[in-house]
């Protein structure tokens, strides 16, 4: 049985605040919580409903969990509903410790992080938070191997954010709070390129060289990439517009210009 106390816990966890005081997120449905369990995330406590132990299938699931050594806790539809961040709750919600990959500190100084690292994605001003999840799924599928977002990037485990991950948030290491500029210039110093998507300035997308350790940066639609990591760059990205849009989208620039990465350094193997 959930008591009063420990509910209104895990209701703190449906905030920002709530979420950096706990190191917590809420993770919600099956789909989603399996992928984190199998991606080796630690879960603590697993809420459910009677809407959700219906079938033979959920209920084999939850015994994987409890397997687990993860405590589950049966639960009234309208307390899913209160802790849930969509419409229709889907009977199941597990809390997640976040998983703190490196510090920025750490990252600064740390040169064995990039040993087996060749293929970055640094985001800049991502305020979107379905943007920033679609570019760390896209990141995921294109073969990116670590994420770093700057300080002011939209909240990693906003609710948001997760449903656009798809789950991706728990294949790949993901950064926050990162100082981009000193993290630029000392992955400048173990030998990456870094390139900058610019919307006008730059060579076309499709004609550089993306072979050997890489760093793609991507900026905000609105305001685009911090002028001091333009400025550090090596080289700048454009995408040619064809139409009268002036830009893309930043989530759908960032997939376009990550899977021609992808393809020629694959090529390049």
């Amino acid at each position: 049985m959930l008591s009063k106390n420990r509910l209104k816990e895990l209701l703190k966890l449906k905030t920002k605040k709530g979420r950096k005081e706990k190191n917590k997120f809420l993770v919600e449905g099956k789909r989603f919580l399996k992928e984190a369990l199998e991606s080796n995330w630690m879960a603590e406590l697993v809420l459910f409903s009677e809407i959700f132990e219906r079938t033979s299938d959920e209920k084999s699931f939850l015994n994987e969990i409890k397997k687990k050594g993860i405590e589950i806790i049966p639960a009234k539809n309208q307390i899913i509903k209160s802790l849930s961040d969509t419409v229709t709750p889907r009977g199941i919600i597990g809390v997640v410790q976040k998983k703190e990959f490196i510090s920025q500190e750490a990252f600064a100084l740390k040169k064995t992080l990039t040993k087996e690292i060749s293929f970055i994605l640094a985001l800049d001003s991502v305020h979107d938070p379905g943007n920033l999840g679609t570019l760390i799924r896209t990141a995921d599928a294109a073969g990116v191997e670590l994420v770093l977002l700057s300080e002011d990037t939209a909240e990693l485990y906003n609710p948001k954010v997760l449903r656009s991950t798809m789950g991706s948030i728990f294949h790949l290491p993901i950064v926050e709070d990162v100082n981009l500029k000193n993290s630029i210039l000392f992955l400048k110093k173990d030998g990456f390129k870094i390139f900058a998507s610019e919307v006008k300035a730059g060579k076309l997308y499709d004609q550089l060289d993306y072979s050997g350790k890489v760093c793609l940066i991507i900026g905000s639609e609105a305001e685009g990439i911090d002028k001091k990591l333009v400025e550090i760059s090596d080289e700048l990205v454009k995408i040619p517009m064809h139409g009268k849009a002036e830009s893309l989208n930043a989530s759908v620039a960032g997939g376009i210009i990550l899977f021609e990465m992808a393809r020629k350094r694959r090529l390049n193997k």
